[in-house]
C-alpha cells in the first residue's frame, strides 16, 4: 500500500482539533483512518509538533469548522451502532429510538398535506420523550416502574408498568429546565383534550409549543447522550407556496379564534404562570423567517436570513412578538416608573378611556380568557395617568 499523504485540509482540521478541542493523537487517528486508509499515529504527532514546513505554514481550521467536522463524524459513529459494529448498551439503543419516534414526528408535522399533523407530532413527540427520560434514569441507575406498596413492581398483563411522561416529569434525575417541564405538561394537556373530545384544527394555534417541543428534545438528547445524537441537520425546511413575510396570512392570523381544546389548556396551565415563565422560549418557541434578496443573479433568487443576536431583524422579531404582561405586572412597572396611585380601577378607567384593547391598536391580546397587555400599552397607560406638569 502506498504512503497516504495527507491533504492541507486534513491538517489544517488536525491542528484545529488539537487547538480548539485538545484532543489526544489516538482520538484524532481515529477520526482520520479506517481500513483503506492507515495513517500511522506518528504523522499527528509530527502535525502537533510542527516538525515539517508544511505544517508550520498550514493555519488550524476555524472553530466552526471543527464544529461541523465533528458533527459529521458523529453521524459515522450513530451509524456504527445501527449497522452493529460493536454492541450497543441497552441506553444507547433506546436513545436512538427515541430520536427516530422524534424525527418521524417532526417529518409529520412538516408535511402541509395533513390536517391533523399537530395530533400527530404531539402523540409521537410524547413518545420520544418518555423513551429519552427512561434512558436518562437508566443513565442515573433508577429502574421507572410503579411500584405497589409492598415495594413489587405493578404489572400490567403480566408485565412491569412503566412511568408515563406526565410521572416522569415529577423526578428530579431528569434535569429538565421549568420551560421544558412546562412544555411537557402543556403537550400533555392538548394530547388529552384531543385525543377524544375535538375534532378543530389546532395547527397554528399550538406552533410555537411544538417547536419549543422538538428543539428541547435536540438540545436534551445531544447533552445528557452526547454528539450522536445531534440530528439539527438531517431535517430540511418544508418547501412553503406563500412568501413569508409579516403580512402574509401565514404569519399574522389577526383575531381568528382559538380552537376550544387549545383555549381550554391555556387557561388552565397559562393563568397561572408568572410573565417570565410565559416567555420562556423552552416553553414556546416562535420563529420567523426573513426573506433576504440577493445582488447575484449567480448565487439565488432568494435566501432566507437568519440574523444574530442584536441584529435589526430581531428587533423587528421582538416588535411582533413582544413580551407580554398582566394587569398586576403592568400595574407594578407603572408604579416602579414612579406613577402615583396606580391602581386596578385607575388602569382600567385608563384603557376604557381610549379603548386601548381594540384589537387595532395592537396594545393588548386576549389568551386564554386572560388580557395581556403589550409593553407600548403599558406605556400609553402610563402616559394617561402621569400627572401633568405645571406647564402642560
Amino acid at each position: 500500500m502506498a504512503k497516504l499523504v495527507l491533504s492541507d485540509r486534513e491538517i489544517s482540521l488536525i491542528k484545529g482539533l488539537i487547538v480548539h478541542r485538545q484532543f489526544n493523537d489516538q482520538q484524532i487517528l481515529s477520526i482520520f483512518s479506517y481500513l483503506d486508509r492507515n495513517i500511522n499515529h506518528r504523522e499527528i504527532g509530527s502535525i502537533r509538533k510542527n516538525l515539517k514546513q508544511r505544517y508550520v505554514d498550514t493555519e488550524p481550521a476555524s472553530e466552526k469548522e471543527i464544529d461541523r467536522l465533528l458533527y459529521d463524524y458523529a453521524k459515522i459513529a450513530a451509524l456504527a451502532d445501527k449497522l452493529g459494529f460493536c454492541d450497543t448498551d441497552p441506553i444507547s439503543a433506546q436513545v436512538h429510538k427515541a430520536v427516530e419516534i422524534m424525527k418521524t414526528a417532526i417529518m409529520v408535522y412538516n408535511n402541509n398535506m395533513i390536517v391533523t399533523r399537530s395530533e400527530t407530532f404531539i402523540v409521537l413527540a410524547v413518545i420520544a420523550w418518555t423513551h429519552l427520560l427512561h434512558a436518562r434514569f437508566a443513565q442515573s441507575k433508577i429502574k421507572p416502574v410503579y411500584l405497589n406498596p409492598d415495594g413489587t413492581p405493578i404489572l400490567i398483563d403480566g408485565k412491569e408498568k412503566h412511568w408515563d411522561l406526565s410521572y416522569s416529569l415529577e423526578r428530579p434525575e431528569c434535569n429538565l429546565t421549568k420551560g421544558q417541564v412546562n412544555n411537557l405538561r402543556y403537550i400533555i394537556a392538548i394530547r388529552n383534550e384531543v385525543e377524544h373530545r375535538s375534532n378543530e384544527d389546532i395547527n397554528d394555534d399550538v406552533q410555537a409549543k411544538l417547536q419549543a417541543t422538538a428543539l428541547n428534545f435536540l438540545k436534551y438528547a445531544k447533552d445528557k447522550f452526547g454528539a450522536k445524537f445531534d440530528f439539527s441537520h438531517d431535517l430540511a425546511f418544508t418547501i412553503q407556496l406563500q412568501a413569508l413575510t409579516l403580512q402574509s396570512p401565514n404569519m399574522i392570523k389577526g383575531e381568528a379564534p382559538v380552537a376550544k381544546s387549545v383555549a381550554a389548556v391555556n387557561a388552565l396551565l397559562e393563568a397561572p404562570m408568572s410573565t417570565a415563565d410565559f416567555n420562556d422560549p423552552d416553553y414556546a418557541y416562535r420563529v420567523y423567517v426573513v426573506p433576504k434578496v440577493s445582488n447575484n443573479s449567480k448565487k439565488a433568487d432568494q435566501a432566507v436570513s437568519f440574523s444574530p443576536v442584536g441584529s435589526n431583524v430581531e428587533v423587528a422579531i421582538k416588535h411582533v412578538e413582544r413580551p407580554k404582561f398582566r394587569m398586576t405586572e403592568a400595574i407594578q412597572m407603572l408604579l416602579d416608573q414612579g406613577i402615583p396611585n396606580v391602581t386596578s380601577h385607575t388602569f382600567t378607567q385608563a384603557w376604557k378611556s381610549e379603548d386601548l384593547k381594540a384589537p387595532a391598536k395592537g396594545l393588548a391580546i386576549q389568551l386564554g380568557g386572560q388580557w395581556f397587555w403589550y409593553q407600548e400599552g403599558v406605556d400609553r397607560i402610563g402616559e394617561i395617568l402621569k400627572p401633568a406638569g405645571p406647564d402642560e
